[in-house]
């Protein structure tokens, strides 16, 4: 039985202009995400997968077609749609805690409240041993658990993810990945996650949508065929590494 729709976009275009030019970016582009459904946005760089991120956030407004959410248009920003960037964006001058609990504290929530998600979160990226710390005394990677936290301690019925673990490591980068699987099957949040790297979609996603080079459209939808949990070992087996070739023929690399 499928899942509730949760996110659309329906016959979506987006262009930019400079001066007297216009430069297609995406183009008739549509699109369904279940409730709990991790989807991979596959494709070259520059292609139009952060702009279809901000289309989804609202930071951006498309020139024609549907965006929706739980059915309805998405008109503005909300913490119901949480983002996490490629760079972890936290405040240095705040610690690990404070940073996590920002939104809350913006809200004015009860302290009581903020304590206890604030360690419920901590715990969920696995953080415990940290919370007084501050960004500069952490890594990487662990920037970026902050701020994944950050986001989840809103609770939003959805994460958009834009390339979050593009600029670290390989080895932190694949805990990165398993970390998010772990919060996927123990919360169940929907994830628009965006990347360029074939491995990490067919890693992470239940649905790879794979788009084409500007202007950007949804070109093939791949149904990833492995069950959870997923081991590191799925990525060195056969079937992975066909599902693997396949793509980046389709990505013409």
């Amino acid at each position: 039985m499928k899942n509730e729709i949760a996110f659309v976009m329906n016959k979506v275009n987006k262009n930019f202009s400079s001066g007297k030019q216009l430069l297609k970016v995406l183009e008739d582009v549509s699109l369904e995400i279940e409730e709990g459904e991790l989807v991979a946005l596959l494709g070259p760089s520059g292609c139009g997968k952060s702009t279809l991120i901000n289309l989804a956030a609202c930071f951006e407004k498309p020139d024609d077609g549907q965006v929706l959410f739980m059915g309805r248009p998405i008109t503005m920003p909300s913490p119901q749609r949480g983002v996490v960037f490629q760079s972890a964006q936290l405040f240095p001058w705040l610690t690990v805690k404070q940073n996590i609990s920002y939104g809350l504290t913006l809200q004015k929530q009860k302290k009581e409240i903020i304590e206890d998600k604030c360690s419920k979160y901590i715990q969920l990226v696995k953080l415990e041993g940290f919370e007084y710390y501050y960004p500069p005394q952490l890594s990487g990677g662990m920037q970026q658990r902050v701020a994944l936290a950050r986001v989840l301690i809103m609770e939003p019925r959805m994460l958009l993810m834009d390339e979050p673990f593009a600029a670290l490591d390989a080895q932190t980068r694949l805990a990165m990945q398993q970390l998010l699987l772990s919060i996927a099957r123990e919360i169940e949040p929907t994830v628009l996650f965006v990347t360029h790297d074939v491995e990490e979609a067919l890693f992470l996603a239940d649905k790879v949508l794979v788009m084409s080079r500007l202007p950007g459209r949804i070109i093939h939808e791949v149904k990833v065929p492995f069950q959870r949990p997923r081991p590191i070992s799925l990525i060195g087996s056969t079937a992975f590494s066909k599902l693997k070739r396949s793509i980046l023929a389709l990505l013409n690399i």
